[in-house]
Order: structure tokens, then C-alpha cells, then sequence
């Protein structure tokens, strides 16, 4: 039976944390995807990010909007329009500064000057706030007047404005409404080869924007496999409703079977309007990350503003959902990654400690998350408190750069239940710290997935849909094999690495129940490559010498292989 969700455009769908995205909505709880789009001059045309109105204030835009992009002037001769403006912005769009009043008061006198939309501008005011930075605008005394439609656009993007109107180039942009949005495909962006299960929830949005029903339309989906074989799957749908939005999740589920990147390309029979989706079949690892982190920039991470984090009683929490297949795996490992490492160091151990725990987010096997849940306690529906699956500790060393991988054994190996959901969680809290600013978490593409499963993050409560925008944390899950290939685990007491940090030599020291003809050590780096291999034969207890002389600084995973289990244990060579 096909399956379908209509819903007229006057309702509002979406609810998420916080705005800013290439392809958002207008207001912030709209279905509908809106692109703000310079049409000339030319040296500027394109699509640019924006967030927007906050919550349920101003228009659910359904229909394009499109206007010459000017400044705001009051009597002042300020462009703030915080006091009613005296320029004619009849049919425009006005270009409009942050600061000094409400989002809303500075809209609503647009809107009286006669203009069809708003541009607020970001200023310098903020030191947390880049070239790049965005906010969701919130409502103000003037909320409940405002007609027009508005958005929030970095420096960047105001000051690539403002250099050609100043300079009295002309420019014409728009708010452009499109009928086609919301391609979701995999689960996660990576997933293993061994959790491969049907995609039963591949979906996309279409609006049928006319006030006539549409008698049929089709929406197909093309997904071209590692090797280039292509599987399409086309479905009809019949008589949807004028001014109303479909959500369609495709019938047929897309079972992967190859490692690499699959590509999906969504279509419809109305219009021209394509949407791309991606996904990765890897050997070992969860990712809801696309790899694609902007590395030392200041587009790479995601955070609350210091004010924010503070409210929120310095708590930033980042984490990634993650659906098991039908096979029990084990997890060993997980990573994540930090932009700003060095700010947040205090060299107090308790200060400096991340929690790592992956909790069962579905604790009755339903494959079902809570809905609405804005506690840790609350995914566990029989309210019995947060179901942890698993737990490790990272310690900030000090020696963290910014945007490494920072790669952590879970205290003990996780067995992963078959057809679950699981909620893998990098915790942080700011108070002992007292540096008064957020870890900045990196993110690696902005893609939705599909069952509603993404990123999360934890403020002022838990909210599973995570940043709006469909930014991905960078939180992997790894399971057993990625460092070892083995499956059986060995007892954590029967091994240990010494000294850590090594400058030349790193002994290792082994107790078996029984002695062991081989046990094979690897070195691997950490993005997992190996580097060294040594066989020690007629294995029971004892110590063992490596020499690391040759190894360039930096992080290393020793993965010891007995009869009895591997084990692997980080260590760091230091010069």
C-alpha cells in the first residue's frame, strides 16, 4: 500500500532548534523550500544562505516573491529602520541593519513603506558571529502585523549587496518558492556493509502550489550503484488537493548490496525540478557526516553564540542517530571532531572531559524514536530512564588541533541489538570549565536522512531533529573490524601500553589464561591506516618493546590479536 501524507499549505510542519541554510523556508516552520536567489547583475547572481523569521511570525510564503533589493532610510538617514521610514520601497525588497530594535518592528516598517520582502544584515557586533554567520530572527512586539516575507544573510552576503547598489549597480533578487524539496534516501551517510538493511523510507516532498487538484503526477527515483548499475523507481500518485504539500515515501524500498557511494536522483512528471541524495556503504563505520568538513574555516562547525550557551546553563551536547540492520554487531570505537580544542583546554581533568554514550533510542524494539522527547530519559518509552547501551570518557591533553579526529574506545565493546536505533552522544559541560564558550562541534555536509533519523543536539532540552538546515555532526560510530578484523574481544585487564605519550619505545604488557603460539600487533595511525605489523610468537605473560622512532607525532592505535580476543589501545607519540 503506498504511502502518502497531504497537508494543506496553511499548516505548519517543521520544527527545528535553530535556522541557517542554503535551502530553508520562509518563516522557519514553513513546508516549503525557499531559495534566496540574486537574479543580476550578473558578477553576483546565484544562491545564498539565509535563516529566517522564527517560529510563527510572518508569511508561510507559497508563491515567489521578487523585487530591486534597496536601503532602508529613516528620517535619520540610518538604514536600522527602527523608526518609520521615509523612501518609497514600493515593490522592493529592503535592505535593512541588525541592531537597535526587534526583528519584527524593523519589518513591519518595510512593510508599511510599501516593500514585498526584507533583507536584515548581520553587524560586527558580535565576537562570536564570522563573515558567515547566521540567526533565526525572533518575534517581537511588532510580530503579529507582519505581512511580508524576511530574511536574516551574513556580512558576507550583505556586504556583496551593498557593494554594487552603493556603487548604483542595480540588483534584483528573489525569494523563490520551489514545489520540489526534502530528498531523503539512506538512513545515514555511511552505514556498513554489515547493517545493510531496505531503504523503506526514501522519500520527497512536492507542494502542488495551483488552488486546482492535480489529477496525477509521478515521482521517480534513479539510484545509480558503486558499479553504475541503475535501479528506477517510478510511482503515480492520484488527485492531490490544490494548495497543499505531499510527502511521499516511495513504496518499493532499495535494498544496497556494494560497497562505495550510491547517487539518487529524484524527479517529478510537473515540472523540470531534479533533487540529488547520496549515501555510502563502507566496511565498519556509522556516519551521518558526508566527509565533506570545511577544515580551518570558520563555515566548518556549528555551535550556540557564548550568550546562548550560556542561558543554557553551559550545556552543548552533539550527537548522530544510527539504524542496526538485521545482524547483532559489536561497536569498539567512535569519533568526533572539535574546531576549537585550544579554548577549551584548562588542564583540569574533570573540566575537561567529554562523555561519550551511546544510548538504546529505542528501548522497545519498535524501530521508533519518541516522538517529541526533550529529555535523554524520554526515549525510553517506559519511562524508566535513559536506556545507556554503552560509555567512555575523552580528556582534552592539550595537544588537540583543531579539527582532528579525536577517536575514543568505548569503556567496554558494545553489542549492537539487530533493527534498532541507536543515539550516539559527544556531552560536554561548560560549568567547571569556565571559559564561557561552546565547543564548536564540526559538521560535514547539510543533507536530511530518511525515518527522520539525523543529528541531535542537546541545549536547553534534546532536540532529535537537530540544527534546522540538516547539518551533520561529525560523531562516528565504529564497529569491530574497522582497527582489528576480528570479532571476539579481550579481556581489558590482560593488556596495557606504557609509557603514554611514548617518545621512543612503547612496551606492552600481556597476562593470558594460556599461552598463545601467535598474537599478531598492528599499528595502525588514526585515520586507521596501518603502519606496522610484528608477530610475536610463544605468547603467555609478559612485556614487549616497539620501537616508535620512525612514527611522526601524533595519535596511533595498537590492535593486539591472541587466541583469546583483540583488544586495541590508543596511545600518542610525542617529540
Amino acid at each position: 500500500m503506498m504511502k502518502k501524507t497531504f497537508t494543506h499549505l496553511m499548516l505548519l510542519l517543521v520544527c527545528f532548534a535553530f535556522s541557517g541554510t542554503l535551502t530553508a523556508q520562509i518563516n522557519s516552520e514553513s513546508p516549503i523550500p525557499v531559495d534566496f536567489v540574486v537574479n543580476s547583475p550578473a558578477a553576483i547572481a546565484g544562491k545564498y544562505a539565509y535563516s529566517t523569521q522564527n517560529g510563527e511570525w510572518g508569511p508561510t510564503l507559497d508563491q515567489t516573491v521578487t523585487g530591486d533589493v534597496i536601503w532602508a532610510r529613516t528620517a535619520a538617514g540610518d538604514s536600522l529602520a527602527c523608526q518609520p521610514l521615509v523612501n518609497d520601497l514600493t515593490g522592493k525588497i529592503a535592505l535593512i541593519r541588525r541592531g537597535a530594535c526587534t526583528f519584527s518592528l524593523k519589518v513591519y516598517n518595510a512593510q508599511q513603506a510599501g516593500a514585498v520582502g526584507a533583507i536584515i544584515c548581520n553587524h560586527y557586533a558580535n565576537a562570536t558571529d564570522d563573515a558567515n554567520s547566521l540567526v533565526g530572527m525572533a518575534p517581537g512586539d511588532s510580530a503579529a502585523l507582519v505581512t511580508i516575507p524576511a530574511i536574516f544573510a551574513s556580512r558576507a552576503t550583505c556586504e556583496t549587496l551593498a557593494g554594487q547598489i552603493d556603487n548604483g549597480t542595480p540588483v534584483n533578487a528573489s525569494f523563490e518558492v520551489r514545489a520540489f524539496g526534502n530528498p531523503r534516501s539512506a538512513y545515514s551517510y555511511h552505514t556498513p556493509q554489515s547493517e545493510i538493511l531496505p531503504l523503506a523510507d526514501m522519500s520527497v516532498r512536492f507542494i502542488n502550489l495551483e488552488m486546482d487538484t492535480l489529477p496525477v503526477l509521478t515521482l521517480t527515483a534513479e539510484i545509480t550503484d558503486p558499479n553504475g548499475q541503475v535501479t528506477t523507481i517510478a510511482e503515480d500518485v492520484t488527485d492531490i488537493p490544490g494548495q497543499s504539500v505531499l510527502t511521499w515515501i516511495f513504496d518499493t524500498p532499495y535494498l544496497p548490496d556494494a560497497v562505495g557511494e550510491y547517487n539518487v536522483v529524484f524527479s517529478n512528471s510537473v515540472n523540470a525540478e531534479t533533487l540529488t541524495s547520496k549515501f555510502v556503504i563502507t566496511d565498519y563505520i556509522y556516519a551521518q557526516d558526508n566527509d565533506d568538513v570545511q577544515v580551518n574555516t570558520d563555515a566548518g562547525w556549528i555551535a550556540p553564540g557564548d550568550q546562548t550557551f550560556a542561558d543554557n546553563l553551559f550545556r552543548y551536547d552533539i550527537g548522530n542517530f544510527y539504524r542496526t540492520g538485521d545482524t547483532p554487531q559489536t561497536a569498539t570505537h567512535m569519533s568526533f571532531m572539535l574546531a576549537n580544542p585550544e579554548v577549551l583546554f584548562t588542564n583540569d581533568p574533570a573540566a575537561d572531559a567529554f562523555q561519550i554514550i551511546l544510548y538504546d533510542a529505542d528501548p522497545d524494539g519498535n524501530g521508533l524514536v519518541p516522538g517529541g522527547a526533550q529529555t535523554y530519559d524520554e526515549l525510553n518509552e517506559a519511562g524508566s530512564g535513559a536506556a545507556i547501551a554503552g560509555f567512555a570518557v575523552y580528556t582534552l591533553t592539550g595537544n588537540e588541533q583543531p579539527y582532528d579526529l579525536l577517536t575514543v574506545e568505548f569503556e567496554d565493546p558494545i553489542e549492537l541489538e539487530a533493527n534498532k536505533v541507536y543515539l550516539l552522544m559527544v556531552q560536554y559541560d561548560g560549568i567547571a570549565a569556565a571559559v564561557g564558550t561552546p565547543p564548536w562541534y564540526a559538521y560535514g555536509g547539510q543533507h536530511e536522512a530518511a525515518g527522520n533519523l539525523g543529528t541531535a543536539v542537546f541545549t536547553s532540552r534534546l532536540f532529535t531533529g537537530g540544527w534546522s538546515g540538516g547539518y551533520k555532526g561529525v560523531v562516528r560510530l565504529h564497529l569491530d573490524g574497522w582497527l582489528t578484523g576480528t570479532e571476539e574481544p579481550l579481556d581489558n585487564s590482560k593488556i596495557a601500553l606504557s609509557p603514554n605519550p611514548a617518545t621512543d619505545v612503547v612496551r606492552l604488557d600481556l597476562e593470558l589464561d594460556k599461552p598463545a603460539d601467535e598474537v599478531t600487533v598492528r599499528i595502525l595511525d588514526i585515520n586507521g591506516k596501518l603502519v606496522r605489523t610484528q608477530q610475536l610468537d610463544n605468547v603467555h605473560k609478559g612485556t614487549y618493546s616497539f620501537d616508535v622512532t620512525g612514527l611522526s607525532t601524533g595519535t596511533y592505535f595498537m590492535t593486539v590479536v591472541t587466541p583469546e580476543g583483540f583488544r586495541s589501545k590508543k596511545f600518542q607519540v610525542i617529540r
